[in-house]
């Protein structure tokens, strides 16, 4: 299952190589991107490959819930438009998959460009967590890890443990989350779990899964030698980590899992964010306005 939106290239690549891994079935869901996509994958002219448009661009949590209910496979992949799947990473996400009766999410390892590893499994979000990262707090941690001293308690911390382990693992364990970007499960199991919950338009909808299927008992595996090449954010460009996108679906989550508190809380933590870029004259305020804006109104800055 692939969600495409504005990335007609990526896409079209992405497609062909899920082909290329031997899937039974692609199906690719183009939300209204407003280009040629569409014409492009059926050029490819593989019968295993569904285009499907939809009118409006309805986000990716429901895009990638109207493709799954167009295949009857037993396991369901989902990859994002801008990675590439090989046959080897396809086997060993299925082989794992396998071994849990296909009621379990499998994430494999995302290799970013520059062969950088990506973190893509670890810890679900917390308010704490979310926090530091918010504030830019993250980045003192980051700078005591040098110190002597106090890197050796900052590497004992949970969050520091869990960050690094899906970089440095070379079997497969097992985590609290694994990341959208690319995962295998069983379609049973998705369907059970109620598939993704589409009031989350983009982002923190793979946190919100994985969160739910921790609670019905699903394991959730992180496979290292499943490798995929992803290249982060390409169409939803100067979103991350807090951009207007993100920022709306981190109250919707914090609000769902943690109440009215959580979503007071979510509201604070990005006012905070603008004013630390005003007062710093930093780039991106505007942004950071727009971001709080966004998170106060369900304004979707895309439709």
């Amino acid at each position: 299952m692939i969600v495409s939106y504005r990335t007609p290239d990526l896409t079209t690549a992405a497609a062909r190589s899920a082909l290329e891994a031997g899937a039974d079935a692609v199906v690719v869901v183009e939300n209204q991107s407003g280009d040629d996509t569409a014409r492009r994958l059926r050029s490819i002219g593989d019968p295993r490959l569904v285009v499907v448009e939809n009118p409006v661009n309805v986000g990716f949590g429901a895009g990638a819930n109207i493709g799954a209910r167009r295949v009857s496979t037993d396991a369901l992949l989902f990859l994002n438009s801008d990675a590439e799947l090989t046959r080897e990473a396809a086997d060993h996400l299925l082989a794992e998959l396998a071994r849990s009766d296909g009621r379990a999410i499998i994430g494999p390892r995302l290799i970013g460009p520059g062969g950088v590893v990506e973190h893509s499994a670890g810890l679900l979000p917390v308010p704490s967590d979310i926090a530091v990262r918010a504030l830019g707090l993250h980045v003192i941690g980051w700078w005591l890890v040098r110190v002597p001293v106090a890197g050796s308690l900052v590497r004992r911390t949970r969050f520091v443990r869990e960050y690094s382990s899906a970089e440095v693992a070379e079997e497969a364990f097992s985590t609290n989350f694994v990341t959208g970007a690319c995962f295998a499960i069983g379609r049973e199991p998705f369907w059970e779990l109620g598939g993704f919950d589409e009031r989350y338009f983009m982002y923190f909808e793979d946190s919100d899964l994985c969160r739910r299927a921790s609670a019905r008992g699903l394991p959730i595996r992180y496979v290292p030698s499943a490798v995929v090449s992803h290249i982060r954010g390409a169409s939803t460009a100067g979103d991350y980590p807090f951009g207007p996108l993100r920022s709306r679906s981190m109250r919707q989550y914090l609000r769902k899992w943690y109440g009215p508190p959580g979503s007071v809380m979510a509201i604070l933590l990005l006012w905070l964010r603008a004013l630390r870029h005003t007062l710093g004259l930093r780039p991106g305020t505007k942004r950071a306005w727009g971001s709080l804006w966004a998170a106060l109104t369900n304004h979707d800055p895309r439709r």
